[in-house]
């Protein structure tokens, strides 16, 4: 049987068993993210039903998934409100990648693991996890709120920030030595492509769709929009920058014109199919027997995750004068692994400097926060709804 066929078997168990199961978490009034990760546990490799065998291509998928969640988010982010937010997100962020690095390498330190373990753990540790955040939000239909807005703020913010951290480890790595100099390299790099994108994209995209809306043909608009959605997104890649960045920049940028509600309502049929598979193909790769061996990291890592951003979030936004109530519920919204964390691990499996164990343990610290992470996000948002 040809790949192409094997992919369209695995597409179809994949969409039913997911349908199904995100029927009943809708019933039962549970966020759809939590249906479509077990429905991911149900039918991959490791589950009851292993209809799925060959994850690898639908990872390919999530790829594209990230994409369309970013821009779709970037389109309901007008640069004004970034632009607004900006300090207080930079002030927050930094806080909290701040204590999880500490207290990761902390944690590494304790189970007596190697300089580079403790390292990668802090760093997969660090970023909170944009994908499951945002689209808890957009089925609570609360990602316009103020509290959201800041918290994306702060998630766009801590990705430009584990851009940073990455290189600089890698760069670490490869020269047997952390330099302040590359460390700046990298951070002058950020800049330039972050205010050469928005600088270009308010002079070129509004004239761009004009141009074509003259046209009125829909397919041409949503063409224009998406591939620009996917360059910057592989031009962010390429330049050894996360491609969610790209993708929310390119959101962004046409945020800002008449075209944005339209483009919003084209993609989102499309973005919906994929963001369920990004959620199943995670619960696909999750062996949960694992958790047998590896249980007290695993139990300490979560633990220390979740009361470590808990923390981190909370202490910076009351540092900019928010109440206490407000902080925790940003503080709950935000205490979960998710994406970024694989990315790490997978640079420092590339490097041949982790540990084989280190990826089992992380994933399933991942798994169980992208559990209870939905729960906590909708806790945080009753605490804070009272300050919208």
């Amino acid at each position: 049987m040809s790949v192409g066929i094997e992919l369209v078997g695995d597409l179809g168990y994949l969409l039913l068993v997911c349908a199904g199961v995100g029927a009943l978490a809708y019933i039962f009034k549970q966020p759809m993210i939590l249906g479509f990760l077990v429905a991911g546990i149900l039918i991959g490799p490791f589950g009851p039903f292993p209809l799925i065998k060959d994850t690898e291509m639908l990872n390919n998928f999530s790829d594209i998934a990230i994409v369309l969640l970013l821009f779709g988010v970037g389109l309901a982010f007008p640069l004004r409100q970034l632009k607004a937010i900006g300090k207080i997100g930079g002030g927050i962020a930094l806080i909290e990648v701040l204590v999880m690095m500490l207290l990761g390498f902390g944690v590494g330190a304790g189970f007596g693991w190697s300089f580079y373990d403790s390292m990668f753990l802090a760093a997969a540790l660090s970023i909170s996890s944009t994908a499951i955040i945002v689209k808890v939000l957009e089925d609570m239909g609360k990602l316009e709120s103020s509290s959201a807005m800041l918290m994306i703020g702060v998630l766009v913010i801590e990705d430009i920030v584990a851009i940073v951290i990455l290189s600089s480890i890698h760069s670490g790595v490869v020269s047997g030595s952390f330099e302040f100099g590359q460390i700046l390299f990298t951070i002058g790099k950020i800049g330039l492509f972050i205010g050469g994108t928005i600088a270009a994209g308010m002079l070129i995209m509004p004239r761009l769709f004009a141009l074509v809306a003259k046209l009125e043909r829909y397919e041409l608009t949503i063409m224009l929009a998406l591939g620009t959605a996917f360059g910057l997104a592989f031009l962010s890649h390429e330049l050894g920058f996360s491609a969610a960045t790209g993708a929310f920049l390119a959101g962004a940028i046409i945020a800002g014109s008449k075209f944005s509600e339209q483009i919003s309502t084209m993609i989102s049929p499309t973005r919906e199919i994929f963001t369920a598979i990004f959620f199943v193909t995670i619960g696909a790769l999750m062996d949960l027997s694992l958790i047998a061996t590896y249980w007290l990291p695993v139990a300490v890592i979560t633990l220390v995750t979740i009361f470590g951003k808990l923390g981190g979030v909370y202490a910076g936004v009351r540092l900019f004068g928010f109440e206490k109530t407000f902080a925790l519920g940003i503080g709950l919204s935000m205490a979960q692994l998710g994406e970024f964390s694989f990315i790490v691990l997978k640079a420092g499996q590339d490097l041949g400097v982790i540990s084989n164990t280190l990826f089992p343990i992380i994933g399933m610290a991942v798994a169980l926060t992208t559990f209870i992470g939905p729960m906590l996000v909708k806790l945080g948002h009753k605490m804070v709804a009272v300050y919208e």
